[in-house]
């Protein structure tokens, strides 16, 4: 692999396989994909493979000059003026071009001229050709194109890139990583498409549409277009009729709508004809008949700057008769899909800030100021919006104005970081509303829980008509006691409340389902959070979204579900109903994101993760993996282990011995021997009613006291709580145990295992550079390790490596006596699986766990 082949690197490796296999290859993919890239990087890797190669390329404006392409491509020779080739010359000189193997490499072959398509499929029927070419979608197939008349073939689709694809393209460009909110939002509006992605980081520092703030790139919450981008959208528009032209606007305006919907906005003849030309894509994964929308979602935001005048009427003639509103997000979508329905969430969400708005004008009030604050909180309203909104409400003796200011409360304290103006809210409402003070001392107290430490339960009593008092005081007690892993009086607690507000109901469902996880039911609590997700989604709480959302994670990264839990985090992160949202929760599913990243092996994804982590305003929480300042401190620089273990320390003084337990595991594993925190935090966690902790507890001890057989009971203890994670976590820390005795043989068996027993955890190579770092093969080791599972020959080692077989023997040996693997075809295995180097990754302590769980 070049580097020049980058994010599309698998691609050409696909294709090249199969040209390596005797198959022709149709290249199928919209403007802006990458298809003539594609076309020319894997001409480059045939002729490196030592094959020759035939450019040939279409173009619109040479259709009606006979075998202009052929021509173009330097085949039959100049001809004299005013005369022209006959088919037979021409076809003779293309059969003399293309012998010995020659593959043709052919670009925008939908547009070549139809006498070289006609001279290229009688060449083929005399003799099969090897052919690599590429196409827009045609729909319907034309009869007469190229794509027809090689076979046998296959057809490969450009790649709709990922995100963490998009952050590799993106940081190349503006040299620095990407805040995950704007990069989720680049991914969507460019469809994932590469010619897009390149053009907003390329353009967007220079048109104000990406800034960088704290070494992130970022994008502007009030918009992500600028007409600098209109030379990179207009290709995709090009050609369409004025018929299309005004229905594409008017799509662009109305957004992602029902197939019904769109069939009265559009007429059925010209909505086809967008489909035909690529522009209009039809996602299924809404309920109903899905969604019609335009694709890639930016040619909306282009259209309606530059768009037809009679589209923008059509447009707001509909919407002024059909205000019907669909929530999709809970479906999980990919790349085009993802990319409509997204769009479609944003104007969803500017509809219910309208709708809100126009309310509370109306009649200002605790019942209508709610909505629109959580509409605000959603949409990432200015500061000024929300305190206008505080200032402007007036409040009655109700517990809807108790419920309000508590809101008020938590956002100062959580969004705002300034815990002292919340309490301020909380006071002020206490001498106004005294028949409410359940709610507000129980918001006090739930707030403290979040940010500052386990509060002593409040001993107010609630009045009759401050019902919600109760359902808030019952959360608190709950999360005192799983804060400190009392998992059975938890659940008795909380199997005796039945809260009705959706916010309390919300936490209480967390709070339940993370009993089970801590209990060691880790698929009960899994599937729990996955429901709540779901009906969170439907409602309009991003907070709920976020804390059942960073369970999921939770849950699923304990499991060793790591593939299953980079999803959510990434559709929660990238979710429009959320991404306004900066509170502990999302803080976790970041920390927890980047740790999966880097188990997988994706270094840049996981630092893209960590480097925006220090962005929160409050700097610890209750919950593992709510700790800031480990993951991304002011200085730039990674806490020493001192610093860590006193962290644990914190923690456990401030109550939160469930976070304390997850936090001295990751100082352990950076390092940490003998200490008194990891000993307290080990000491209390087996005093818990938590299988989880106090199998997480057994493991810190006895790996800083390099106890192996008391580690061995530790992983049973961690395999019967579902914590298949730490059971591998462990398992390596065992292995390196192992070797410190000596016993390589012995810490190789158990690498062996713990990587055959991870096989549901997907991509896990990175949870394994612990052990690879303790081995310390040196780049040359390394090199010679890299290519052992291609099969070549030790001289075949030597003349790639540029060494003498010699040396390359002696490498292989000196691995084998650093591994305790012997043979080759073990080493050849072991550099498959746990020995896997990874590529741009950093092994070290104070890198590898830079993101870990805590």
């Amino acid at each position: 692999m070049s580097d020049e082949e980058g994010v599309l690197a698998r691609v050409v490796h696909e294709i090249t396989d199969y040209v390596g296999a005797g198959l022709s290859v149709h290249l199928v993919g919209p403007r802006g994909s990458g298809r003539s890239e594609l076309c020319a990087l894997v001409a480059d890797r045939l002729e490196d493979d030592g094959l020759p190669v035939l450019h040939v390329g279409g173009h619109r404006a040479w259709q009606i000059e006979p075998f202009a392409a052929l021509t173009a491509a330097g085949i039959g020779g100049a001809t004299p003026a005013g005369a022209r080739r006959t088919i037979g010359e021409m076809t003779a000189a293309l059969n003399k071009q293309v012998e010995n193997g020659t593959v043709l490499v052919i670009d925008d072959a939908d547009v070549l001229d139809t006498y070289s398509v006609g001279a290229l499929r009688n060449i083929h029927r005399q003799r099969r050709l090897l052919a690599v070419t590429s196409s827009r979608h045609q729909h319907p197939v034309a009869e007469n194109t190229l794509m027809l008349g090689i076979a046998p073939s296959v057809q490969v689709r450009t790649p709709t890139l990922e995100v963490d694809e998009v952050h590799e393209e993106c940081r190349s460009i503006l040299g620095g990583p990407v805040e995950a909110g704007s990069l989720a939002r680049i991914t969507m509006v460019t469809g994932g498409l590469l010619g897009l992605v390149r053009a907003i980081a390329t353009i967007g520092p220079r048109a104000g549409v990406l800034e960088q703030l704290d070494g992130l790139w970022r994008l502007p919450r009030r918009t992500g277009w600028a007409p600098e981008l209109a030379s990179a959208v207009e290709p995709l528009v090009a050609g369409l009729d004025q018929e299309a032209w005004d229905a594409a606007t008017a799509l662009a305006v109305t957004g992602p709508v029902p197939l019904d919907e769109a069939e009265k906005i559009i007429e059925r003849r010209v909505l086809d004809a967008l489909f035909a030309h690529g522009l209009a894509r039809h996602s299924e994964d809404g309920p109903g008949s899905g969604v019609v929308g335009l694709y890639p979602p930016i040619i909306g935001d282009y259209l309606i700057a530059e768009g037809s005048a009679f589209g923008l009427v059509i447009a707001r003639n509909h919407l002024a008769t059909e205000q019907r509103l669909l929530d999709y997000a809970t479906h999980r979508p990919r790349g085009a899909d993802a990319a409509l329905l997204h769009q479609r969430s944003l104007r969803q969400m500017a509809d219910t800030v309208t709708r809100a708005r126009s309310r509370w004008t109306e009649m200002p009030s605790a019942e209508t100021a709610l909505p629109l604050l959580m509409a605000l909180r959603n949409t990432a309203a200015p500061r000024d919006q929300i305190e206008e909104l505080e200032r402007r409400t007036p409040l009655a003796d109700r517990q809807e104005s108790a419920w309000l200011l508590a809101w008020f409360a938590s956002w100062k304290a959580i969004e705002l970081g300034d815990l002292d103006a919340a309490k301020e809210v909380l006071d002020r409402g206490l001498e106004r509303l005294p028949g409410f003070a359940a709610t507000l001392e129980g918001a006090r107290a739930h707030l403290q829980f979040q940010t500052e430490y386990v509060p002593e339960l409040p001993t107010v009593e609630p009045s009759p008509r401050d019902e919600v008092g109760t359902e808030v005081l019952g959360v608190v007690a709950a999360e005192r006691l799983l804060a400190a892993g009392a998992v059975e009086q938890a659940r008795n607690l909380l199997e005796g409340q039945q809260p009705q507000k959706p916010y309390p109901a919300g936490v209480h469902a967390f709070l339940t389902g993370l009993a089970d996880v801590l209990g060691g039911d880790v698929d009960r609590g899994i599937d729990s959070a996955r429901d709540h997700l779901e009906a969170a989604n439907q409602g309009d709480s991003a907070e709920l979204i976020l804390i059942h959302s960073y369970l999921s994670v939770l849950g699923l990264s304990i499991a060793g579900r790591l593939t299953e839990a980079s999803q959510v985090a990434f559709r929660t992160l990238s979710s429009s109903s959320v991404a306004a949202h900066r509170d502990l929760a999302h803080t976790g599913i970041l920390t927890l994101g980047a740790e999966i990243a880097m188990a997988q092996g994706r270094p840049e994804y996981a630092r893209s993760l960590a480097s925006q982590i220090g962005g929160a305003k409050v700097p610890l929480g209750p919950w593992p993996g709510m700790v800031a300042g480990i993951m991304a401190p002011s200085s730039g620089q990674m806490p020493s282990l001192k610093e860590l273990c006193e962290l644990v320390g914190q923690r456990l003084d401030a109550g939160y011995i469930t976070g304390g337990v997850f936090l001295a595991v990751e100082a352990v594993e950076r390092g940490a021997n003998e200490n008194k925190h990891i000993a307290r935090a080990a000491a209390l966690a087996a005093e818990t009613e938590s299988p989880l902790l106090q199998g997480m507890g057994a493991y810190a001890a006895t790996t800083a006291s390099g106890d192996t057989d008391g580690l061995r009971e530790a992983i049973v203890t961690l395999a019967d709580a579902g914590a298949l994670v730490f059971v591998t976590r462990a398992a390596i820390s065992l292995a390196i145990l192992q070797r410190e005795a000596g016993d390589l043989a012995a810490a190789a068996e158990t690498l062996d295992m713990a990587w055959e027993r991870s096989e549901i955890s997907g991509s896990r190579a990175g949870m394994f550079g612990r052990a690879v770092t303790h081995i310390g093969l040196s780049g040359r080791e390394s090199e010679v390790l890299r290519l052992l599972p291609d099969g070549p020959t030790t001289a075949s080692l030597a003349a790639d490596l540029e060494m003498s077989t010699r040396t390359v023997e002696t490498h292989l040996h000196n691995i084998s006596r650093k591994t305790g693997v012997s043979g080759r075809e073990d080493l050849t295995r072991v550099a498959s699986t746990w020995l896997r180097p990874i590529p741009n990754g950093d092994y070290s302590a104070g890198v590898r766990h830079f993101t870990s769980g805590s």
